[in-house]
């Protein structure tokens, strides 16, 4: 059965459209020529032509559809009309063959909709885990990590591109991944301004200085030679390097004493003074002239590069150095290199005087530790900067493996839950497909069935049956003598009729042809297939005798939907005509399908069409049931109005269809006011008009309507139709919008 029915941007039908749901077996649409039946017939009866509109099935099975409209019409009324098959007169046991064939298919389908309709829990479950988990790892991963890894960095996209990679990951995801700490360093450096090349700074070489502050001169007294006779006095005085120094003023070839200024300088002393300061004292004196100039121009070459390296690595955008830390150890090498400078000029004036140097190793291995970290930064530096967009996909990776890794358990668990629902799909999916196997050895048992016991002559007779029936003597149907499985339209006397037929002979002939192929096919096999009638206007140019006719003919039609006893499962019905509405949608208590049938009202304004729903309820009434629908309406407020209404009622209902007189009526009541009351609303037998007394109108207001509406109900119950007037007030209709036939 068809469920729904949405229909837009089609002929009068807008891009809003209209929307049908809650179809039921049978279902009644009522509209004006104009209004857009024939649109909905056409997209029911081609609904892949119609991409834009939308035909939804109970449980998602299609069925055949049926269409009877002027497509049909002018497709099949032709010279030579496709015949078709139908049962003939076979055997009993093969009917009921049939019969059974066709109820096991429908329990194989019955089998095969379950299996369908867990498939659907099935897979409505797999999507909720997959937006469940898609949104748990959006919110723990993403989201809780994009102060961090911007979304757009790392590629994550929407939640389905996120959790797409994030499925990759997991599945190529590698040992031992990087912490958080250490991607979020290398993240800021890939992802800020790209690097460029640095040159490596250079080490400092403190070998030389380092030798030379752990000569052992320094830590010598440099004296001159013991063996001396006066070496014995100097050495006593304390005086070598005060009598060193006034050597050198001692004038060449003069005797006078520096000192004293006598002339106590004889050649003997001079001897003797040379050769306590002999050539060995001589020689350390020229080593520590040599060592203190060395380690001035080593000491100096060591200020002026680190002068050069702080000074160039403060200009620098970006130094890898730590700069505080390389300016506090170079300002201690300076303190220390200037101290040993003055010891050692010290020592040079001093000879005889111990020296202890700092040592600048420390200093010096402090400073290239610190350039070493640097030229290690810088080399990494490097490296990016050689092999930018790599590393950063590299690091890309490493983020996505990191996530992979730290979700690890619980994706495990989704894949796991995930792996088994599409198991139990698989399983099922199995199953439909030996219900399907099934339905196909079945199916082809009932096709040999049917093609045994199907032929098109049967409908040729009941065709003729019908329109002999129905007082069309002047044309039948009959098989084309030399085209096996055609009919043609013929005269009396045997000549083609096809081209001579009037309208309403053409519309019904054809709803005749439509009837038996609601019964049959096309083909000797699928006849009783299971199938959906959608009929448009099928009275168009009938008379009123034909009109009750077709009327018939559906309505067995429809009993037979009820009683599940055809092939049809559902019936939409679109019809212009109030009449023909009124005969088809007639409901005694004796109509099976009263409660499965709705109606609607198809309606087209400023040339958009719109429909409206009336459920159970005709929309199509007489002018005697409106009459009650208004006396119902809370917005009746007016006694005239009223009156009159009520007055109408009663003429209609006991005069016009009882005979009953209005004495008759007034006799039944003995008290005075509703005696009153009710003469006023007979007041029509005594001047033969709806006026009212003009006295009567004076003492009555709009307060007493209620009173009046009382004596109205009595004027029933008195004369024992209490059970019509209650029928009629418990009715509920659409009265606003009814469609009434006079």
């Amino acid at each position: 059965m068809i469920k729904e029915i949405e229909i837009k941007d089609v002929a009068t039908f807008d891009s809003t459209g209209i929307y049908i749901d809650d179809l039921k077996a049978i279902n009644v649409i009522y509209g004006s020529n104009g209004t857009g039946k024939s649109t909905i017939s056409r997209v029911l009866a081609q609904a892949e032509s119609f991409p834009q509109c939308r035909v939804e099935w109970k449980d998602g099975n299609p069925i055949d559809v049926l269409a009877y409209n002027k497509d049909f019409c002018d497709k099949n009324y032709s010279e030579q009309m496709p015949g078709v098959f139908t049962l003939g007169e076979a055997a009993g046991e093969i009917l009921n063959e049939i019969s059974d064939k066709r109820k096991k298919l429908e329990e194989i389908t019955g089998i095969g909709l379950g299996y369908k309709n867990d498939i659907s829990k099935q897979e409505n479950l797999c999507d909720s885990e997959k937006v469940f988990f898609r949104e748990s790892a959006w919110n723990d991963l993403l989201k809780n990590h994009e102060s961090y890894f911007t979304r757009s960095s790392i590629g994550a996209g929407t939640k389905d591109n996120f959790l797409k990679k994030l499925m990759k990951a997991y599945e190529d995801k590698y040992d031992s991944p990087l912490s958080l700490e250490d991607l979020k360093g290398k993240y800021s450096l890939m992802f800020g301004v790209q690097p460029s090349r640095q040159d490596l700074l250079n080490m400092l070489s403190h070998e030389a200085c380092l030798a030379i502050e752990s000569e052992e001169i320094w830590q010598r007294a440099i004296v001159g030679k013991q063996d001396i006779d006066i070496a014995g006095l100097i050495m006593r005085l304390g005086s070598t390097d005060w009598v060193n120094q006034g050597v050198s003023y001692v004038e060449e070839g003069s005797d006078v004493c520096p000192f004293c200024q006598q002339h106590t300088i004889t050649s003997e002393f001079k001897e003797k003074i040379n050769s306590f300061f002999d050539d060995g004292y001589k020689q350390d004196i020229l080593k520590l002239e040599a060592l203190i100039s060395e380690y001035s121009l080593l000491s100096s070459a060591l200020i002026e590069g680190m002068e050069d390296t702080i000074r160039t690595q403060k200009t620098k955008e970006k130094s890898f150095v730590e700069m505080s830390s390389l300016e506090s150890a170079f300002v201690a090498l300076k303190i220390a290199i200037t101290s040993n400078t003055e010891l050692m000029i010290s020592k040079k004036k001093e000879p005889s005087r111990k020296i202890s140097l700092t040592s600048t190793t420390d200093i010096i291995d402090s400073i290239n530790t610190l350039i070493q970290n640097a030229n290690t930064a810088i080399e990494e530096n490097n490296r990016l900067a050689d092999n930018f967009t790599n590393e950063r996909n590299q690091l890309v990776k490493d983020i996505w493996n990191y996530y992979a890794c730290s979700y690890s358990a619980t994706i495990e668990a989704h894949v796991k839950k995930i792996n088994g629902i599409e198991k139990a799909i698989k399983n099922l999916q199995s199953k439909i497909e030996g219900v399907r196997q099934q339905y196909k050895a079945v199916n082809q048992e009932l096709i040999t069935l049917e093609n045994s016991v199907t032929s098109v002559t049967p409908t040729v007779n009941e065709i003729n049956r019908l329109l002999k029936s129905y007082g069309f003597t002047n044309f039948q149907i009959q098989e084309v003598p030399d085209n096996k499985n055609h009919y043609q339209i013929v005269r009396e006397n045997g000549e083609p009729a096809t081209s001579t037929l009037s309208e309403g002979e053409k519309t019904f002939i054809t709803f005749l042809y439509y009837m038996q192929l609601v019964k049959g096919s096309h083909n000797p096999d699928g006849i009783t297939s299971n199938r959906v009638l959608v009929i448009d206007d099928p009275v168009s140019s009938l008379d009123s005798n034909v009109l009750f006719v077709v009327s018939t003919l559906l309505r067995e039609v429809f009993t037979d939907i009820h009683d599940g006893t055809g092939s049809v499962k559902q019936a939409i019905l679109l019809t212009h005509n109030v009449y023909f509405h009124k005969e088809i949608a007639f409901l005694d208590r004796h109509c099976k399908w009263r409660d499965c049938i709705n109606h609607w009202i198809l309606r087209k304004r400023d040339n958009v069409s719109s429909v409206q729903s009336y459920g159970k309820n005709s929309p199509i009434k007489s002018s005697y049931e409106l009459m009650w629908a208004e006396l119902k309406s809370d917005e009746l407020n007016s006694c005239i109005v009223t009156q009159n209404i009520m007055r109408r009622i009663i003429e209609n209902y006991f005069q016009v269809f009882g005979g009953i007189s209005p004495d008759v009526i007034l006799e039944k009541f003995t008290n005075a006011e509703e005696r009153k009351i009710c003469r006023a609303l007979l007041s029509w037998v005594n001047d033969g008009s709806h006026s009212m007394p003009e006295d009567l109108f004076v003492e009555l207001s709009d307060d007493q309507i209620t009173r009046n509406k009382e004596v109205f109900r009595k004027i029933f119950i008195v004369m024992g139709q209490s059970a019509h007037y209650d029928m009629m007030m418990q009715q509920t209709d659409k009265e606003d919008e009814s469609i009434a036939v006079s």
